[in-house]
């Protein structure tokens, strides 16, 4: 089974180092009600609550280069809580580019909602290194062998 620890890692930085120097403020992990009643984890919560934000570690191509479909519906379902929260300000935070400029693509094609901000996010080279061989590991267990 795939290792998720490094994605883990991931979120951890951007929530600790990244976000407090771009939004002014800490954050964290947190659960939060939403307007239909019920609750969803976000993966980065401002103190004060007015930001609200889920990250994303995955590209657009899967790890044997077709269109990942999983990963976008992952980011859509992800998209979808972020408009069921009360919040001044909703993000989805995206490290790779490729996924971003897809998002992006997507949102001036209308086909997203404007009240979710798509951001890049870039992490350190040793961090994002870390995740390359973690998706490479990974991409190898759902590769069937070619004899």
């Amino acid at each position: 089974m795939a290792d998720t620890h490094i994605q883990k890692q991931v979120e951890e930085w951007i929530r600790q180092e990244w976000m407090p120097k771009h939004y002014h403020q800490d954050f964290s992990e947190k659960d939060v009600a939403l307007c239909s009643g019920g609750t969803f984890t976000f993966d980065a919560v401002s103190v004060d609550g007015k930001i609200v934000a889920n990250i994303s570690t995955s590209g657009r191509k899967t790890g044997g280069g077709q269109h990942g479909s999983g990963k976008i519906h992952k980011i859509r379902s992800d998209v979808f809580f972020l408009l069921l929260v009360k919040a001044g300000r909703t993000l989805m935070l995206l490290t790779e580019q490729d996924m971003y400029d897809w998002w992006v693509a997507e949102a001036q094609k209308g086909r997203v909602p404007a009240r979710v901000e798509f951001v890049h996010v870039e992490i350190p080279l040793w961090l994002n290194e870390q995740l390359r061989v973690s998706r490479w590991k990974a991409a190898r267990e759902v590769t069937p062998d070619r004899k």
